[in-house]
């Protein structure tokens, strides 16, 4: 009586498994309990006509911390800097052939900054990376400021201030005229030459 217990057991058992796993049923995907701890986002990074502007980057806004940053780029990253706990930057993983791409600095575990050297998405107000500095001077009338590049000769930044608020986009403009990446951000970080290091 026993044994014919366990076998209507397993039988069950057996028809409820083959039940589930029928051409229309979603595969069942099991992950390792450390899965749980460190979740990997999947989704992508903010298109273009998403918030990418002087506010933050997709849902995450300046002043969130690490984890709103990861979420809203939605890719692995991975961090860099000589003082983490004062100033991080998290990097693509992997990165691009060529650049960085975008990268993100959170100074104090606050997102204060984010870096961009490819053409993927504009900037606020529509300047790009390859947009000539007469093209962002007519984009931004009034509301440029430009400077020397501290490194390189005849290079320049052009300085956007966000219409309200501290944020402010910089773009940087090789000798030839041409933006070759642009930044977004608050005040000192937004500032910072060579980022963490």
């Amino acid at each position: 009586m026993k044994s014919a217990s366990i076998l209507l057991a397993c039988c069950l058992a057996l028809a409820a498994c083959q039940r589930g796993s029928g051409e229309n049923s979603p595969p069942v995907e099991h992950k390792p309990e450390s899965a749980e701890a460190a979740p990997t986002p999947t989704t992508a990074p903010p298109k273009p006509d998403d918030e990418v502007g002087f506010r933050g980057f997709g849902p995450a806004h300046f002043g969130d911390g690490e984890a709103a940053v990861r979420l809203a780029w939605g890719r692995p990253l991975k961090a860099s800097g000589s003082e983490p706990s004062a100033c991080l930057q998290l990097f693509p993983d992997p990165l691009p052939h060529q650049g960085f791409g975008t990268s993100f600095m959170l100074v104090d575990g606050r997102f204060a900054r984010f870096d961009v050297d490819e053409d993927l998405y504009p900037a606020p107000g529509g300047g790009r990376v390859g947009s000539t500095a007469q093209e962002l001077l007519q984009r931004y009338a009034g509301r440029v400021e430009q400077m020397p590049h501290k490194y390189v000769e005849g290079a320049k930044y052009l300085i956007v201030r966000a219409p309200q608020g501290d944020a402010k986009l910089i773009f940087e403009v090789s000798p030839q005229g041409k933006a070759q990446r642009w930044r977004v951000g608050l005040p000192p970080a937004v500032d910072y030459v060579e980022g963490c290091s």
